[in-house]
């Protein structure tokens, strides 16, 4: 779950990292759309990586975090204000965030990948027949 410029690095995360390469469940949720439905899935045992970002839809993933924190126990936050960035222009730090956030979530894939035994380039059928 994330926004504003976070929102592009999770949705390729979910699709490509989890589904495509882990065969992992997963969906992109927008923080903003979260309680126009999708929060009705929360619950204690449904895992959730929220990225939380650092330019103007922050309030949206800290609103979404602080329900998801009642109501699961299964969170991954990934927080931008937690990135080294003291050397950047305060303007500048919302946008290049993203770009972090992208090699943070790889390096979990990558993790994830080790730990369950099912590398990256495993695919059932793309690749291997037409389709």
């Amino acid at each position: 779950m994330a926004s504003g410029g976070n929102y592009g690095p999770a949705y390729s995360f979910a699709i490509c990292l989890l589904m495509e390469m882990q065969w992992i469940h997963s969906n992109a949720i927008h923080s903003g759309e979260y309680f126009h439905g999708p929060f009705e899935i929360t619950d204690y045992d449904v895992p959730f990586i929220i990225v939380k970002g650092i330019d103007s839809s922050r309030y949206l993933d800290e609103r979404a975090h602080a329900f998801c924190k009642k109501y699961s126990d299964k969170i991954a936050l990934i927080d931008a204000a937690d990135f080294d960035m003291k050397d950047m222009d305060e303007d500048l730090k919302g946008y290049f965030a993203s770009l972090v956030v992208g090699v943070v979530l790889r390096g979990y894939a990558d993790a994830l990948a080790e730990f369950r035994g099912h590398p990256l380039t495993v695919r059932r059928y793309m690749w291997k027949m037409e389709y």
